[in-house]
Parts: C-alpha cells; sequence; structure tokens
C-alpha cells in the first residue's frame, strides 16, 4: 500500500468489472413490512454479483413478524433478534449479527431506502482499490410512492430509477459539509456528521477494529461513529454516483428538537467535537478531549501540578493522562530525609485516588525514543494527545501548542527546551492514518500530514486557542437554516445560534 497525503484518494473510479469482494447487507428493523419488500426489491436489482451477497434482516421484535417477500435477493435470510431489557433496538441488533458474520465488507442500510441498480456497485469499487474506505451512498428524501415491488422491479429494469420521483429533497447541511470539504478530502473535526446510517459500507475488519455501534445510543448511533471513524484515520468517500431514494421524510427532521434533546447527554459524554454541549458542568465526561502522556521521572511535584492543573481547569475538554515512572520502586524501604524518589512518590500519592490517572512503570534508565512514544498513544475518541516530560518551562501553555496544531493542520507541532526535554501535541486522525500504512508511525505522520519542531525559545506561547470551534455554529446555521418556514422557526434558530457561540467564546 503506498503512502497517501492525508485523505487523498482518487478522484473517480470505474465501476470493478471482475469483484472479488463479498459483501453482507444488514438491514435491522421493526415492522414497516410494505417498505422493506420495496427495498429488497431494489436489492434483487443490483448489478453487483448476487454471489458476492447475502442480505440479512434483522428483526427487532416486529409484530407480525417479518416475512421474505417473493420478489427478494437470492440469499436473503431474516434472522430474529431476541430482546431483552437492555438488549434492543437497532445498534444491539446490528452489532450482534455483524459479529458473526464472516464477508469481506458490511453494508448498513435503512429499512425505507431504494436503490439504484449500481448503488453497490459504485460502492465497492472503493473497497476493491483500498481496505480503508468508509462509503457514504447518496439519497433523496421523497414524501410519497405509488409503486409495488413488482412495478418497482419493471422500471429498474427499464432504467427508470431516476424517473420513480419528480420531487425529492436532500439534507442541506449534509451536502454543504461534503461540497465544503472537497467531498471529504479536506476534512476537519466537524466531518463525523458526514456518517449517516441510511446507506454506509465499511469492511467487517474496520468494523470490528472501531467496535462497532456504541450501544448506549438508541438514536445517533451513526453520529457517534462517525466521530470514531474520523479518529481512527478511515477515509470517508461520498459517492455521488450511488444514488438512493429515501421512503419518507427523516425522522429525525420531523421531531428535531425531540431528538436533540435526547442525544444531547450521549453526544456531551461521546464526542468532544461537540464541546458546546459540555458548558461548564462540573462532571467527568466519557471521553475526554485530551490524552496526556507525562515522563515524571525528571519532574518536580511543583512542575507536575502546574501542567496538570491547565488541563483540569477545562471542564469541556477535560483530560486522562498517562504517568510514566518508576512506580515499581515506590514500596522499597527508604528515608524521608534522604528520597531520591520523592518527587515521584509526590505524584503517585497525589494521583493516585483519581480515576483519570493510570500509571505505567518506566525505569530510570529507559531512553524513550519518539516512536516507543506514539507506541503508547491510543487511538480511541480523543482528538489531542500530547506527551511532555522533565521540568516544564513557566512560560509553557498546552493551549497554544493546540492553537498552533490547529492553525498549521500538521499531524504533530512540538517544542524542545535547552535540557532537550521534549513537548508535542499529536492529531489523532493523523495518528489514526499514520497506523493504517507501511513503516514507522513518526515517517508516515510526516510524510503524510506534516510536522514542525521548534527550539522553546522560538515558540509563541501567547496565543492561546480562544474559539474552541465555530463548526457547530455554522452547521447547525447551514442545516437549520432552509428550515426555516415561520417566524417562529426563525426565532428558536438565533436562540440556538447564540448558545453555540456563547458556549465557544466562553473557553
Amino acid at each position: 500500500m503506498s503512502a497517501t497525503w492525508r485523505y487523498d484518494r482518487p478522484e473517480a473510479l470505474a465501476i470493478n468489472l471482475r469483484p472479488s469482494l463479498s459483501v453482507a447487507v444488514v438491514i435491522a428493523c421493526r415492522g414497516g413490512q410494505d417498505k422493506l419488500d420495496l427495498v429488497l426489491a431494489s436489492l434483487k436489482a443490483q448489478s453487483y454479483p448476487s454471489r458476492l451477497i447475502n442480505v440479512y434482516i434483522v428483526d427487532d421484535g416486529s409484530t407480525p413478524a417479518l416475512k421474505l417477500p417473493a420478489i427478494r435477493p437470492t440469499k436473503s435470510k431474516i434472522l430474529k433478534f431476541k430482546n431483552a431489557q437492555d438488549l434492543w433496538g437497532k445498534t444491539d441488533a446490528t452489532n450482534h449479527v455483524i459479529s458473526k458474520l464472516k464477508e469481506d465488507v458490511v453494508w448498513c442500510m435503512d429499512a425505507d431506502m431504494v436503490m439504484h441498480p449500481d448503488h453497490l456497485a459504485h460502492m465497492m469499487k472503493w473497497h476493491h482499490e483500498s481496505d480503508d474506505y468508509l462509503v457514504l451512498g447518496w439519497k433523496r428524501f421523497v414524501p410519497d410512492w405509488n409503486y409495488n415491488p413488482k412495478e418497482l422491479s419493471q422500471a429498474l429494469s427499464d432504467g427508470k430509477f431516476h424517473e420513480l420521483h419528480q420531487e425529492s429533497e436532500g439534507k442541506e447541511g449534509w451536502e454543504t459539509l461534503i461540497t465544503g470539504t472537497k467531498d471529504l478530502r479536506n476534512p476537519g473535526l466537524e466531518s463525523f456528521r458526514a456518517v449517516v446510517g441510511a446507506t454506509f459500507s465499511i469492511s467487517r475488519k474496520n468494523w470490528l477494529a472501531l467496535g462497532g455501534y456504541n450501544p448506549l445510543f438508541k438514536t445517533g448511533e451513526d453520529t457517534e461513529i462517525g466521530w470514531r471513524v474520523l479518529m481512527s484515520g478511515i477515509r470517508m468517500v461520498p459517492e455521488r454516483d450511488a444514488h438512493s431514494w429515501h421512503l419518507g421524510i427523516s425522522t429525525v427532521e420531523q421531531h428535531m428538537e425531540t431528538v436533540i434533546q435526547h442525544n444531547r447527554p450521549l453526544f456531551a459524554n461521546y464526542i468532544p467535537g461537540l464541546a458546546y454541549l459540555r458548558g461548564h458542568a462540573p462532571l467527568t465526561w466519557a471521553v475526554a478531549e485530551n490524552q496526556v502522556i507525562v515522563d515524571c521521572r525528571n519532574m518536580s511535584f511543583e512542575a507536575f501540578k502546574s501542567m496538570v492543573n491547565e488541563f483540569l481547569s477545562d471542564r469541556k475538554g477535560q483530560a486522562k493522562f498517562l504517568l510514566l515512572g518508576p512506580w515499581s520502586e515506590l514500596p522499597a524501604r527508604y528515608r524521608v530525609i534522604e528520597d531520591p524518589l520523592k518527587d515521584v512518590r509526590a505524584i503517585y500519592r497525589y494521583c493516585m485516588a483519581d480515576a483519570r490517572f493510570a500509571f505505567e512503570i518506566l525505569h530510570g534508565d529507559e531512553v524513550l525514543m519518539i516512536d516507543d512514544i506514539l507506541e503508547k498513544m491510543k487511538v480511541a475518541s480523543s482528538p489531542y494527545i500530547y506527551f511532555t516530560e522533565g521540568n516544564l518551562d513557566e512560560r509553557i501553555r498546552f493551549g497554544a501548542l493546540r492553537h498552533k496544531i490547529t492553525k498549521s493542520k500538521n499531524g504533530l507541532e512540538g517544542f524542545v527546551d535547552t535540557k532537550d526535554q521534549r513537548t508535542f501535541l499529536v492529531f489523532a486522525p493523523a495518528l489514526g492514518r499514520a497506523r493504517r500504512m507501511p513503516g514507522k508511525i513518526y515517517s508516515n505522520i510526516e510524510q503524510q500530514w506534516g510536522l514542525e519542531w521548534v527550539e522553546i525559545s522560538q515558540f509563541d506561547f501567547s496565543k492561546n486557542l480562544s474559539l474552541r470551534t465555530l463548526f457547530p455554529l455554522i452547521f447547525i446555521a447551514l442545516r437549520s437554516f432552509a428550515k426555516v418556514r415561520r417566524p417562529k422557526d426563525l426565532k428558536n434558530l438565533i436562540k440556538r445560534i447564540i448558545k453555540v457561540t456563547r458556549n465557544s467564546l466562553s473557553k
């Protein structure tokens, strides 16, 4: 696999004429037999070889139970998902089924979609090109339809997919996001919103590596997994030729405020990119915005406290720490007045009861090379990963380092002090991309993303990041403006924009 610059990919790909990858189509649904019949009719018409397609309809407790219609792909199954008090809904049903599959690629889709015959073929051309893509289908919403499965099959056979509906609408905010990022070739932290569950495909290997859907989410599960996809460095591809009709206007759009209220607490906990939802609540969030790795061996207790306090004062972002030091040596007998480990002992005792701090043994003579440090950095859901060592210069402000990497768009920014002590910040998507390529992680970040080191005296610590991000504000405005049809709608939109702006500026 050759190196790519950030999210570079071919400008266009032709449909693969000799495909070899198998596909599991996973449709989790509860009721909706009439729509499901149309979905299966459109799947039967797919041009991708039927021998490579298996369709799994996951019946999440439908009454009456779902059944297979006459017009369907040859290899179609209905799987009964046994509900329990703490095991139900699309996320649990989808996770359960995919964990047992063997196909190369998983295609997740809603049970109210009508696909163009080449929809899957256009998605699969990307998976044949590389295994690190998540491919998004292109959809339009239609309020009504007047065809049955037989009529639909005939229309698709006659090449009349685009004639099925004369009126439709898209998601303005979603399409603006796609266009504004050059079809996600230049994604930013807000680009996780591009992942929508109506139709997307991903290699089964990558799905399992991500851990699937977060089962706590009964709605908005696609948004949350989109955040993890972005952090992991997977390339997202909106395939404009993978056309589809969504039967009915989006439930989320129809009940926007209710859904937002329902999802907001979980989004605040699991998506640091939505920091404006966190406000200044005195809570510990499930996912911290910052991971901080600290080599404590040559660090004074006072320097440690100063460093930690900068991160702990940030209630929106928050931090989790991995402290490296000779912790296994602390139980040995020592003299209080002549303790060579007095600072690391004080650091350990200061943090030992706080769940935000983890400890890893690092003996006094071990040398940490840059790749050793990068190996210790875990790519999960935290977008910013710091490393620091020794007694920090009093000028150091980690917020300034973040400001620098946000402005430069590099994958790594750092500085070295007069004692050759290193402090640097890695952007998690850059680390995720680097780990997906052969070779050393550090070299990959340098080649694929860019990095910069400076001597500490050349670093401008006066610039802290005062605007956490305006992307949430911009997205809300773009998504919501098209929905303004009454004075009341405009008034509510303005209130939301003011709230987001205040939270963004209050950092």
